[in-house]
């Protein structure tokens, strides 16, 4: 063989080489990939939904976190606020509740002294209070109206009926009501309503129960919510969120994703329903309203943003959302980076156990705020971002690796993340607009999907005052059908007509953010 074949077998073996070693590099990237993937899925379906990262597993870095916190020493945050310790015992029934007084008497034949056969006296009474629960039953209202004549023939006269929403209707608001709250306040089904109905001794068909959510929603709910849109859109800050749902195609062709979108201010909540998640939903919606949007990546509000002027904020729970994923899957490089993460929101809970404890107005919170936000938390977003840095020139950070996604995420949203510290009115996070979709989400696993894009948006709308009525903020939702009967009658049937600022639910509070 002449120098020149060898030449050429020399060359084709190290591009022979080269290419295997490429293909070697991106086969890694590959299994990687789906690494990621497969761990997102069993996740999914068999890991815990909190995003809690137990203190222990910090701790095995613990070198690696002190050497990366080496920078300027900051305050200790202020120690946690001690719980009162829970009572003992039975807890008592609220006060609120009706009490039906029921007098136990000893009998006559038994006041007698066994032992001395003195008439006995009374010297007091033991109180002791259960529980009873009345069962639904429906009470059929008769109206017995009295007719008085003019003997002469002039005219008849005859009591006015009490006002109901539909004219001629044959049910009470409290049924509207009642059905309402069911729906979409407990998630019960129409054809669980309707064998509960006959369960009970009365049926209501499920259809006739259809009717009757339709004309609620045309008669009480659009305008109350138009109403609670304006006052909504008042304000200079939204938090938004989104999560999809099954509706039916009308024409019995299958099913389709649609998307129910929430905005919030403080605790009140609005929920919009669409087919599509495109743009087209934020933009009606918001029409021409420029304040703040807080909101997570999704690009889907990037039209009105730029089209209304509207500033964007971020929320870091997304974000170490992300981070956490890439240290649950093994990887110790970013641990460094969720703890400093961390570090902002224990920052901010601080803030509102002061808050709590001082009782301090909206406008001396947010003073508060900005001037603890500037002193601190500015530190900290400047060691996240040398980290990210950091991490992001590693040889072992691959862009579709979880660490590369939830690197590329921070990059991105950056500004956004760091809009809350030059403004304080705004929270760090978007969980409170999550939460709200709780609502919606719990009821999508009875219900399963909506019927039709008609169902969707009449849906949608009566969940709002469930979740803007909660008497608890952000833990459960609650409507008094006594007082949602009252508003449903006034507001179909009141001279002068109905004024909805009056209406709308009102919340419980007027600060929230809630880690």
């Amino acid at each position: 063989m002449t120098t020149a074949d060898d030449s050429a077998t020399m060359t084709a073996l190290i591009a022979e080489c080269a290419k295997l070693r490429h293909e070697n590099v991106r086969l890694q990237h590959d299994v990687t990939k789906l690494s990621d993937e497969l761990a997102a899925l069993l996740k999914r379906f068999f890991g815990r939904s909190s995003e809690r990262l137990d203190p222990a597993q910090l701790a095995l870095f613990a070198d690696a976190v002190a050497a990366a916190e080496a920078s300027p020493p900051e305050p200790a945050p202020a120690p946690p606020r001690k719980r009162r310790a829970r009572g003992h015992g039975r807890p008592q029934f609220p006060e609120h509740l009706p009490r039906e007084v029921i007098e136990l008497d000893v009998a006559e034949a038994d006041r007698t002294c066994s032992c001395c056969g003195e008439a006995m006296v009374c010297i007091g009474e033991d109180v002791t209070e259960r529980g009873h629960i009345v069962p639904a039953r429906m009470l059929v209202k008769r109206y017995l109206r009295k007719k008085y004549a003019c003997k002469a023939g002039h005219g008849v006269a005859m009591p006015e009926l009490p006002s109901t929403l539909v004219d001629k209707g044959k049910y009470e608001p409290s049924v509207y009501a009642y059905l309402a709250v069911a729906k979409y306040g407990d998630h019960i089904p129409l054809h669980r309503l309707e064998g509960i109905s006959k369960r009970h001794g009365f049926k209501i068909p499920k259809s006739t129960m259809w009717d009757l959510l339709v004309q609620l929603d045309e008669i009480v709910a659009q305008p109350i919510l138009a109403q609670m849109r304006c006052e909504l859109l008042d304000g200079r800050y939204l938090q938004a969120d989104e999560t999809p749902v099954t509706v039916r195609i009308e024409d019995g062709k299958g099913t389709r994703t649609g998307y129910v979108w929430t905005y919030r201010w403080h605790e009140r909540v609005l929920f919009d329903f669409t087919m599509t998640r495109q743009r087209d939903g934020p933009k009606l919606f918001l029409g021409t309203w420029d304040g703040t949007l807080q909101i997570d990546g999704y690009t889907g509000y990037d039209d009105v943003a730029r089209t209304n002027g509207i500033a964007r904020a971020g929320c870091w729970s997304h974000a170490r959302r992300k981070v956490l994923e890439a240290a649950e899957r093994g990887d110790k490089d970013v641990v460094v980076l969720l703890r400093l993460i961390g570090r902002l929101f224990v920052i901010e809970r601080a803030l509102r156990g002061r808050r709590d404890r001082m009782s301090l107005e909206d406008g001396a919170f947010v003073a508060l705020r900005a001037e603890v936000r500037t002193r601190r938390s500015q530190h900290v977003l400047a060691a996240i971002r040398a980290e990210v840095a950091r991490l992001r020139a590693l040889r072992s950070t691959l862009p579709k690796s979880a660490r590369g996604k939830a690197l590329t995420y921070l990059d991105n949203q950056w500004d956004a993340l760091t809009a809350a510290v030059d403004d304080a009115v705004l929270d760090i996070h978007n969980n409170d607009a999550e939460r709200a979709l709780r609502h919606v989400v719990t009821g999508r696993k009875n219900w399963m999907f909506f019927g039709s894009k008609k169902g969707g948006d009449v849906g949608a709308r009566p969940s709002a005052p469930c979740v803007t009525s909660s008497p608890v903020a952000r833990t459960g939702c609650f409507l008094d059908p006594r007082r949602a009967a009252t508003s449903a009658r006034d507001s179909s049937h009141s001279s002068p007509p109905p004024r909805h600022s009056t209406s709308t639910p009102r919340p419980t509070s007027s600060t929230s953010s809630r880690v």
